[in-house]
């Protein structure tokens, strides 16, 4: 029997959440195909020396950058630069997709989905998009109509004017390394030089890292330290300061108090292992989480396009899942006292665990990879 070939393209950016999603279906995707004797051609479209760049490199994946703009919901002078960017980055793509001519691409999110599917509209070939938020992004919001399946992370019901037709509830992918990893606390503690009698908090700040999540354990950092281990994820810029405060603490400290500028191999360990997670409320941190079912601490960043999230927390608190804190009224005593809370109230730690159970489908990734290969295949 002749093998079936495919070609699929990926495209989003702009920040490491825009990627990391498109790898784990991408992992779905090369796993499925050789089950089903498919070949898969993979292409991934993102920005010019865009963040997607250099992560897309090590993972051995064909890459094109093209020119894009930002879409602004506000006046900025930059906004008619950065059309002129956007029409550049049209005619790149109309000229990629010509000679590269996918059977399908899939969308995840960021302004440079914006030219590059508007072009596979002209062409007439087929795109799904994926909406990680509990609101729908403006990147999104445009392509809408032209999209032929549109996967969303949280439940349809929550989603305002939107069709549900060509909705599918698909949750967030998460990637492959982070599940299936056998939690060895005792293996971790010797590994990474914690307190091994003292519970483990990580503070997760994203890719970026959080300012004002970041000052909060500045002013609370021997306070966490003299009860609990801290694993700490400052942010690239902010890595110098937190490790130069590391070294005037004391020894015992020191012991329970890990800093990095950006987690990568090592967040699985971290994520595994930790017994409470303060976070911000991005759709990929809140889909870790869950699908760790680990207790956590959301501080949704206030000034988040759409107020997504905000959203994205509040659904998580009506369904008890996690605590949320408003940053606008958030003082470090107050964040002190619900730490220290959830992690003496083992009941309500475990209520949260609990209700995470069937929120989000499992295995997203699989659900996603498994329908863009019945769409191909079905077109053929």
């Amino acid at each position: 029997m002749e093998e079936k070939h495919f070609k699929i393209i990926f495209v989003g950016g702009g920040t490491a959440g825009h990627v990391a999603p498109n790898l784990a279906i991408i992992d779905e995707l090369v796993k499925i195909s050789k089950a089903k004797n498919v070949s898969v051609d993979f292409l991934y479209i993102g920005r010019r020396h865009g963040i997607e760049q250099e992560l897309i490199g090590t993972y051995g994946l064909r890459y094109k950058g093209i020119f894009t703009g930002k879409l602004r919901r506000y006046f900025d002078i930059k906004n008619f630069s950065d059309i002129f960017l956007m029409l550049i980055g049209f005619v790149q793509s109309f000229f990629i997709l010509l000679f590269n001519r996918p059977d399908i691409i899939f969308a995840k999110g960021g302004f440079v989905t914006v030219p590059f599917c508007l072009a596979a509209a002209l062409l007439r070939i087929p795109f799904v998009i994926h909406e990680s938020d509990s609101v729908i992004g403006l990147s999104n919001k445009i392509l809408l109509p032209f999209a032929k399946k549109v996967y969303l992370g949280f439940p349809v019901d929550i989603y305002k004017g939107i069709s549900i037709k060509k909705t599918y509830f698909s949750g967030n992918p998460v990637r492959k390394e982070l599940l299936n990893i056998k939690s060895d606390k005792k293996n971790f503690f010797q590994q990474y030089g914690l307190d091994k009698t003292k519970k483990i908090i990580f503070v997760l700040g994203g890719s970026q890292g959080s300012g004002r999540i970041n000052e909060l354990i500045d002013e609370l950092l021997n306070k966490i330290l003299a009860n609990y281990n801290l694993i700490h994820q400052t942010g690239k810029n902010n890595e110098e300061y937190f490790r130069d405060k590391r070294s005037l603490l004391s020894k015992p400290e020191r012991e329970r108090y890990l800093e990095f500028g950006y987690a990568k191999e090592e967040l699985k360990d971290f994520l595994n292992n930790t017994d409470l997670v303060v976070s911000r409320a991005g759709a990929n941190s809140i889909a870790e989480i869950v699908a760790l079912k680990k207790p956590a601490i959301l501080i949704p960043l206030s000034s988040a396009a759409a107020d997504h999230q905000n959203k994205n927390a509040k659904f998580l608190q009506k369904n008890e899942i996690a605590s949320v804190l408003d940053e606008n009224l958030l003082t470090a005593e107050k964040l002190y006292e619900e730490i220290d809370f959830l992690m003496k109230d083992k009941k309500t730690r475990d209520s949260m665990v609990k209700n995470m159970k069937n929120i989000f489908p499992e295995n997203s990734a699989h659900i996603i990879a498994e329908e863009i290969l019945g769409m191909v295949a079905g077109s053929k």
